[in-house]
């Protein structure tokens, strides 16, 4: 497990606008920070919820929670639509790493937004 949440992806938020479903992330791209909203299905909307309320540790009103794609993944072997995705919590000083389920659909745009190096590509996305 690493010791920072260094170019990892966080996930800052979900929304839920008239039936129309989006992530908030914040992710680096050519040095700088990006806060990109995207649509994603009501399904990853639901999954991405049992993530961003997950509190692991015993003092959850003290600092917020937050959370970070580690881009490790693996299939799921029940489902050829899933995956299980690694995610880093973080609240305060303490951090662990444990396993969601995500859509692979989802999970293509993580990469993708990851493997970005140029911010033309995702302009129409930036939040302020």
């Amino acid at each position: 497990m690493r010791d920072n949440n260094e170019n990892m992806i966080e996930l800052l938020d979900i929304s839920d606008s008239e039936n129309i479903y989006s992530s908030v992330i914040r992710t680096k791209i050519s040095g700088e920070n990006l806060k990109l909203r995207f649509g994603i299905e009501f399904s990853d909307y639901e999954r991405l919820k049992n993530i961003l309320q997950f509190r692991p540790f015993e003092n959850t009103g003290v600092a917020r929670y937050r959370f970070f794609f580690t881009l490790s993944y693996r299939k799921d072997v029940n489902n050829d639509t899933l995956a299980f995705v690694n995610v880093r919590v973080e609240q305060l000083d303490r951090h662990k790493e444990y396993e969601f389920c995500v859509s692979k659909k989802y999970l293509s745009n993580i990469l993708w937004f990851h493997s970005l190096t140029n911010k033309k590509e995702v302009e129409k996305m930036i939040e302020e």
